[in-house]
């Protein structure tokens, strides 16, 4: 019990120093430090607000609060899969001269892009109250229920490219382009009802983020957690983390000699 107990301490020694690494690193020498994560998303919706209600003049009721509750989810799973496809090529020498769980490496950097997240709460906190709405207990609930399942779904994700990326370099350029799909292929800037009602399952069932960024929506704008889009992004959370896995153990073997 006693070797299990310091291995257990020691993997979680490391994984903290490696989030922190992450976390401080990114933003290192510059001024505005952690909240550049915060402005990118912010200046992002800012150009969308402009495109859609002043040109084109799309009318959505309360489209900051509707659009900022769905953008931060998505910067978080966006922002997470991107850095770590180069993970393990960026990080070769750590990779192949120390032994170390690999894994959290990729663990680290996601948990760095969770911490963002949550420095974006306070800021939906204030367009909630903004336009006369209020917070729920349902929050103390819904928001660690739904960072889990986005956790468990971007490290598998992340697991996938990273690794894959190792063998076909050209891949992190691949992962680029689908990350710009994903995003038009999600109800981020538009309602899930604006999609034709034939196509409207294919957003359902074969993205895994529309079910939690609808999720995350309805938690921030109407104080609800949809038990069907629950069950759903469930499921799509540990069919991605089960497939992220898979090539994970069977890409790893050889990691080090291609690296």
């Amino acid at each position: 019990m006693t070797f299990i107990h310091r291995s257990l301490r020691r993997d979680m020694d490391l994984l903290r120093l490696l989030t922190h690494k992450e976390v401080t690193l990114q933003y290192k020498r510059t001024t505005l430090g952690i909240f550049w994560s915060l402005l990118n998303p912010l200046l992002l919706a800012l150009v969308f607000y402009i495109a859609f209600t002043v040109i084109l003049g799309v009318q959505i009721t309360e489209f900051p609060l509707f659009l900022l509750s769905a953008l931060f989810p998505w910067t978080w799973f966006s922002n997470s899969v991107s850095a770590l496809t180069v993970s393990f090529v960026n990080n070769r020498s750590l990779v192949t001269k120390i032994p170390f769980p690999k894994h959290f490496l990729l663990i680290a950097g996601v948990i760095s892009q969770g911490i963002h997240f949550l420095f974006s709460i306070p800021i939906i906190v204030l367009l909630v109250y903004f336009y006369g709405r209020s917070m729920d207990p349902v929050w103390l609930i819904g928001i660690p229920l739904l960072s889990l399942i986005q956790f468990v779904m971007t490290l598998g994700a992340s697991m996938a490219v990273s690794t894959i990326n190792v063998y076909f370099r050209d891949f992190q350029f691949i992962v680029a382009f689908l990350l710009n799909l994903f995003f038009w292929m999600t109800p981020i800037i538009y309602q899930l009802e604006a999609v034709p009602e034939a196509y409207r399952s294919l957003f359902m069932y074969l993205n895994p983020m529309t079910s939690l960024i609808s999720l995350w929506r309805t938690l921030f704008m109407s104080n609800t957690l949809d038990l069907g889009w629950l069950g759903i992004a469930t499921l799509g959370s540990l069919i991605t983390f089960s497939g992220g896995i898979l090539v994970f153990r069977r890409l790893t073997k050889r990691m080090d000699e291609v690296l």
